[in-house]
């Protein structure tokens, strides 16, 4: 099943207490995507946190990747998950 994450900086979160987790959340987020675990990721435009579209069994599991996240660990981000299936006007129209 295909997920949506939005992941939010915290409020409380400096940009200092990001820059020594850099390489290891680059690292993480690039062995997540080998692993068709993270099908795409943007950064977001606002600078306050990424998007991210995951491939998971269901919720938990979407969020049990996004909790493994070295920036997650830290207690720097906080995530808003969506779950989806296909549009329904689309597969009305394709039968």
């Amino acid at each position: 099943m295909k997920f949506f994450v939005v992941a939010h900086r915290k409020e409380d979160a400096s940009p200092e207490a990001f820059a020594p987790l850099l390489d290891d959340e680059a690292n993480h987020a690039l062995t997540l995507f080998r692993d068709e675990l993270v099908r795409e990721i943007y950064s977001r435009d606002d600078g306050k946190g990424a998007i991210l579209v995951l491939e998971a069994n269901d919720f938990e599991h979407a969020k049990s990747i996004v909790s493994g996240l070295p920036f997650a660990k830290a207690g720097l981000l906080d995530f808003d998950i969506y779950g989806s299936k296909p549009y329904r006007g689309i597969i009305q129209n394709i039968k």
